[in-house]
């Protein structure tokens, strides 16, 4: 019995973390204070039994609070349309992506859902640090209570050569698949968990891509789950976001666990569903669908068939000096 309940504290741990982000927001009545990238991260550092990334609790917190603060910065400044700003966006966070020493590829998000929920408000910033500094502490009261082992930070060293090709084929896809989102309408095609995805699907010995019916059933089901949830609980029942969001994030918890499936950027999906304008509630886990799709297919022919050929037969891992 004493071993289920430290197996559950990081799940509720979850759902709590959740709960008091979502309360707040409609609390305050400010929107920006939900972070959905924060369910990821959760997912992710938390939840999953080894860290999703060779990321440490320093660098996580500086890529996702400068992330948020440039993603804000782009809309306030760069003054240009949508389209262009989201490219910019990702292509930035590619960059920096190679230049991190890590595999940490949620700040993909963190840069790229402002731009597009055009969000100007210093808060989310704001927020995206306090709910990550918030997860790191979780994480290190895991370890030090033994529900977590600690693991080691080894900076990933960069390869120049394929790093570059990588970064450069992700950001000709994403520039060509938001072409299509946007003159279609249906933006959520990119949405910026499945950008995430992208970048983590499309790295060198990425071992989801090799189950792409499951991943993609997993993804989309919990995009359904976040939109019946808000559907029927807010809009129907008029109750508030704060009980849709905890019970869509407990299902999609459970969902996670029955299929072993730790995709740390379906909790994201889930959360994002909640923060959506509800004209395109329906359609959005058809989009989400599609996009995951979509992604699969140029992962595993674009990238995981070159890869696999040899050109990234060894770790590029140094430690750190």
């Amino acid at each position: 019995m004493h071993n289920k309940i430290k197996m559950m504290i990081p799940y509720l741990c979850t759902v709590l973390l959740v709960m008091l982000m979502t309360l707040f927001s409609e609390v305050l009545n400010e929107k920006e204070i939900i972070f959905p990238e924060i369910t990821a991260l959760a997912v992710g550092y938390m939840v999953a039994k080894k860290r999703s990334w060779k990321v440490n609790g320093k660098r996580m917190l500086a890529l996702i609070t400068v992330c948020a603060i440039l993603g804000v910065g782009i809309v306030r400044y760069l003054n240009a349309p949508i389209l262009v700003e989201v490219v910019v966006a990702y292509s930035f966070a590619q960059v920096l992506f190679m230049y991190s020493g890590t595999t940490f590829a949620p700040f993909v998000s963190a840069i790229v859902l402002p731009v597009m929920m055009q969000t100007e408000s210093i808060i989310y910033p704001i927020s995206a640090f306090a709910l990550t500094l918030l997860i790191i502490i979780f994480h290190n009261i895991f370890i030090f209570l033994g529900i977590r082992e600690d693991e080691d930070y080894i900076p990933v060293k960069l390869n120049l050569e394929e790093d570059k090709l990588d970064a450069a084929i992700r950001i000709l896809c994403v520039t060509l698949m938001a072409s299509v989102a946007f003159m279609s309408g249906f933006r959520f095609i990119i949405a910026p968990p499945l950008l995430v995805a992208f970048t983590e699907f499309s790295r060198p010995r990425n071992k989801t891509r090799n189950k792409p019916v499951k991943v993609v059933f997993v993804i989309t089901i919990c995009a359904f789950v976040g939109v019946i949830t808000r559907y029927i609980v807010v809009i129907k029942l008029l109750l508030p976001l704060t009980i849709a969001a905890v019970i869509a994030t407990s299902i999609m918890l459970i969902i996670l666990n029955k299929t072993e499936m730790y995709m740390p950027p379906v909790g994201a999906i889930t959360m994002l569903s909640m923060i959506i304008k509800k004209e395109i509630l329906f359609t959005y886990p058809i989009q989400i669908f599609v996009g995951s799709v979509v992604i699969m297919v140029m992962s595993r022919n674009l990238f995981m068939k070159r890869q696999d050929r040899g050109k990234y037969e060894t770790e590029h891992e140094l430690k750190a000096g």
